[in-house]
Formats: C-alpha cells, sequence, structure tokens
C-alpha cells in the first residue's frame, strides 16, 4: 500500500507520458493526407482562377465587339461625309446655295406701322445708403453701433 501513496514527483520514471510511436505505414498515410490536402487546395484555387479569367475574357471580347462596331459605323460616317452628296446636301440646306433652276427666296419683314409700346421699368424707392463702417459693426458684434454719424 505504500507504494500507491506516492506523490507525483516520486513516480518511476517510465510510466509518465509515453511518446507517440508511428509505424511506418502510419506515417505514410499520413504524408499522403497532407500531401493530398495540398494538392486538393490547390487544384480549387486553379478552378477559381480559370473562373476568373474565362469571365475577364468574355468582357473584353464584348468590349471588342463593341469596338469594332463603333468603327464600322466611324467608316461609314467617314464615307458619307466625304461623298459628293453630303456635300451638296450641306451646300442647299446649310450653305443656302441653290440648284440649276432654283431661286433663293430671302424673306425681308416689314416694320409695323404703329410702333410697340414700350413699358418703362418699374420705379424702385430710394435705396439708403449705408456706411460700410456700420455694416462691419453689425457683423462683428451683431448689433447696432452706438456712434450715429
Amino acid at each position: 500500500m505504500s507504494q500507491n501513496n506516492q506523490t507525483p514527483s516520486e513516480a518511476p520514471q517510465g510510466r509518465g507520458k509515453r511518446p507517440l510511436r508511428l509505424t511506418n505505414v502510419q506515417v505514410i498515410l499520413l504524408a499522403l493526407v497532407v500531401i493530398g490536402g495540398r494538392l486538393v487546395i490547390d487544384f480549387s484555387q486553379r478552378i477559381v482562377e480559370g473562373q476568373q479569367k474565362v469571365e475577364e475574357q468574355k468582357r473584353l471580347e464584348a468590349e471588342i465587339d463593341s469596338l469594332i462596331q463603333e468603327q464600322e459605323d466611324l467608316e461609314a460616317d467617314k464615307v458619307y461625309y466625304s461623298s459628293p452628296a453630303f456635300v451638296e446636301d450641306w451646300a442647299h440646306d446649310e450653305g443656302k446655295m441653290v440648284r440649276d433652276g432654283e431661286t433663293l427666296v430671302v424673306p425681308l419683314y416689314q416694320q409695323s406701322e404703329e410702333p410697340l409700346p414700350v413699358t418703362p421699368p418699374p420705379v424702385e424707392p430710394p435705396v439708403e445708403k449705408i456706411p460700410s463702417w456700420k455694416v462691419w459693426w453689425a457683423l462683428f458684434f451683431e448689433r447696432e453701433p452706438l456712434i450715429n454719424r
């Protein structure tokens, strides 16, 4: 009975925590699990990056398509604006030039015999000129100046 009443410091050396012993098969399986986990994480990261690149590619292709359409529109405008048909239309509409057989008509407006009534501007009451020092006094002290000049 005296042996069971030993304090922890008196415990025999061989009966403390014993080291965890792994067999070779366990070490290999543990290494395979760690390597497999790392491969799974790396593979999932590559999938996410690939999806992002596909989305970026689709966005860039859509932008390229819109720019190609804009370029085609600009090319068509360039062809039209450099054509004789545009020059003739502009000269006839905005340049006020006439074609063969046409006569340019410029309307002249006659002034009416009676003049239009002119209304005088409304008369405003005269404004009292306040000295600038009174304005500054009122702004700084928020009251009327004591000196009335």
